[in-house]
């Protein structure tokens, strides 16, 4: 248990780190926004794609992790409509950035409770996964910062309700621990849950937000987004 927190607490750190990075830059253009909108739509889609579903198919939970989806996406449709603002630019950027950071930390607690598991199998298993987790963290946190330093929100701000959010993987280790003795049929949904939501993110927000601020940038982005999890996660 004591090992798994410490990885654990680590990996979410790297969440504060990535959005840490963006604070050296200090212009904002539509072609930068256009990319690390895309860059955040990579690392979702990656997410998914590489790790949360196939995770949630290991543990024989396909029509689990289905309902967990639908579910998702019902979820965050209805956050988006208390959420995201309709005509002003900073306030659609804040909400998009809040509505990256509910599908972030939805994301964080399934991975915090695959550090746990990962030790329950094996020490060095835990860590390997925490690392992994760590890394692509990384941009997580910048796919967080970017729309809100954009829509105005103070760097301190940032930083403080990033490291909340690198909070969740940790806490997600402890649940995990009691989930592996107690419940662990319930890891498929709550996987498929943090995919539905993430997808959701990428189709109705962060590829559409996008695409109006520059077309083609985007693409760099999101296909660098993807490249970094598919190493994080094979290599």
């Amino acid at each position: 248990m004591e090992n798994s927190l410490l990885w654990s607490l680590a990996a979410g750190g790297c969440t504060v780190l990535g959005a840490f990075l963006l604070f050296f830059r200090r212009r904002w253009g539509n072609r930068s926004l256009s990319f690390f909108l895309g860059l955040a739509a990579g690392v979702m889609v990656a997410v998914v794609v590489f790790d949360m579903l196939p995770s949630a198919f290991l543990f024989s939970g396909f029509g689990k992790a289905i309902i967990g989806f639908l579910g998702g996406v019902i979820l965050l449709k209805l956050v988006e409509k208390m959420m995201i603002g309709q005509h002003d630019p900073g306030k659609t950027l804040i909400g998009l950035g809040y509505l990256v950071m509910l599908g972030i930390a939805m994301h964080d607690l399934p991975e915090g409770m695959a550090i746990a598991f990962g030790n329950e199998m094996k020490a060095r298993t835990g860590m390997v996964i925490a690392l992994g987790i760590g890394i692509h963290n990384i941009p997580e946190g910048m796919a967080i910062a970017a729309p809100l330093l954009m829509g105005g929100i103070s760097k301190h701000r940032v930083l403080f309700q990033t490291f909340l959010v690198g909070l969740i993987t940790p806490a997600g280790a402890l649940i995990g621990a009691a989930i592996a003795h107690l419940l662990p049929d319930l890891l498929p949904a709550m996987l498929g849950l943090a995919s539905g939501i993430m997808i959701y993110l990428v189709i109705f927000q962060l590829l559409p937000q996008a695409k109006a601020r520059h077309k083609g940038t985007r693409w760099w982005g999101f296909w660098l987004g993807m490249l970094v999890i598919l190493l994080a996660t094979y290599i």
